[in-house]
């Protein structure tokens, strides 16, 4: 699943069976370029799908539970 980031949000908010959210940090993730290159093939189609085969896709990905976050249009900007 990929969820939209919230304003001045630097924590994952993706809650466990018990409701409790994850708090994991959020790092910048490139997951169709050569060097990382997403390896499940379930959510390399959801990114696919969703997002084409940009190479410089940025997104954010908890490094905790590895939920993957969309990019608000200003930061599109930063890091695009």
């Amino acid at each position: 699943m990929i969820k939209d980031l919230l304003p001045r949000q630097v924590v994952c908010s993706q809650k466990d069976q018990q409701g409790k959210p994850c708090h994991g940090k959020l790092k910048r993730y490139h997951p169709l370029d050569s060097y990382y290159n997403e390896s499940d093939p379930g959510r390399r189609g959801q990114i696919k799908d969703e997002f084409g085969e940009n190479k410089t896709l940025v997104l954010l990905r908890c490094e905790e539970c590895l939920t993957l976050f969309r990019l608000p249009e200003e930061l599109k900007e930063k890091f695009g």
